[in-house]
């Protein structure tokens, strides 16, 4: 299917346009009356995609890899660095990689088919030398020991490493100062061509752009590519926690806490799926959120404060309730909270609560 379908919303009065190219790429456009365009190409490849499966064959790619090529995608083939490109026709760029996928992002006011045609050319190839990657090898590792200073992150990781014994959520999306030293231009250039393959990439445009404009320039980088996606293979994780606690005694003003729990995994890829996780998000948000009795009650007693999240995260494998925030009395925090959750199972919330989160 090469041409545009329209999907409109009525109730929400939105609509995109939405195409996919004979090799699986996809593209949608979404129209806005705005002065300013936003476009990103995402690739369905991240952290998580450390084992995978192709032409009969396994593969392991050191943890950090996803990231690893994130940074060298804005590298032109004379190693000057893309970013001022985008600078020269006034596109706002930048990249980020999560445990799912890595994407690749502008935003301009003017010259939008200059800056995205800029964004094609650089997810349509890589280039790196021997000396570039241990050039960037120097510069993540200031990256991971920054995020490591960071007294949230450290905790947040803990927290995965307590639910988690064998998923590789247990590592950071960027790797380990340990892991990055196995990376090679060998190891991105397999990953490449294995991943960012056509059926695994789509663009989003937001904006008042002009769909078949936008379809043509897809076109001049990815019109002859072909291949399809390789299998990510998880290990087999058990159903309980890896540690019911993980406690870092670092110095900081407030203790910081994060309460997990892990849930059964779910597929990523089904609109059932998507549904499930939005159902589990809005029921979390009812439960724990700012408008939420459990929240107002014990902020107005000053056990919680600003600080106070709590969420729902599904990927591929792995799921989880979050609960974290700041202050000494976690202990009592947590006995609260699992109390609630308790109590919403039998007591759960009017159809006005329900809607009202739902909007």
């Amino acid at each position: 299917m090469n041409s545009f379908i329209t999907v409109e919303n009525k109730e929400l009065r939105e609509k995109y346009y939405f195409a996919k190219l004979d090799n699986g790429f996809k593209i949608t456009v979404v129209p806005k009356d705005s002065p300013s365009f936003h476009a990103s190409v995402c690739c369905n490849f991240g952290g998580a995609d450390t084992k995978y499966k192709k032409d009969g064959a396994t593969y392991t790619l050191p943890a950090g890899t996803a990231h690893f090529l994130e940074h060298k995608m804005f590298e032109n083939e004379d190693g000057s660095d893309l970013f001022l490109d985008f600078d020269r026709f006034g596109g706002n760029a930048n990249a980020s990689t999560s445990f799912e996928n890595t994407c690749y992002y502008f935003s301009c006011t003017d010259n939008f088919y200059e800056n995205l045609d800029i964004l094609l050319k650089s997810v349509s190839s890589v280039h790196c030398t021997d000396e570039s990657v241990d050039k960037e090898k120097k510069i993540i590792a200031r990256e991971i020991t920054m995020y490591e200073d960071i007294p949230i992150s450290t905790v947040t990781r803990n927290l995965y490493k307590a639910l988690y014994s064998e998923h590789p959520t247990v590592m950071p999306v960027s790797g380990t100062i340990e892991s990055i030293e196995d990376i090679t231009k060998e190891t991105l250039f397999r990953a490449y061509n294995d991943f960012y393959v056509p059926e695994n990439l789509s663009l989003c445009v937001c904006g008042n752009a002009d769909p078949e404009k936008v379809k043509k320039a897809v076109e001049r980088y990815f019109k002859d590519k072909t291949g399809k996606r390789p299998e990510t293979l998880f290990p087999t994780e058990p159903k309980t926690v890896a540690k019911a606690r993980n406690v870092d005694h670092s110095s900081v003003a407030s203790a910081l806490y994060c309460i997990g729990i892990k849930c059964a995994p779910d597929s990523t890829d089904t609109l059932e799926s998507y549904r499930r996780a939005l159902a589990m998000r809005i029921a979390i948000s009812l439960t724990f959120g700012r408008a939420s009795d459990f929240y107002c009650n014990n902020y107005e007693s000053g056990l919680l404060n600003e600080r106070f999240y709590a969420g729902y995260t599904q990927s591929r494998n792995a799921s989880h309730v979050v609960i974290s925030g700041s202050g000494n009395e976690y202990e009592k925090i947590m006995e609260l909270a699992l109390k609630e959750l308790e109590y919403r199972k039998s007591v759960f919330f009017t159809p006005e609560q329900f809607l009202r989160e739902k909007k």
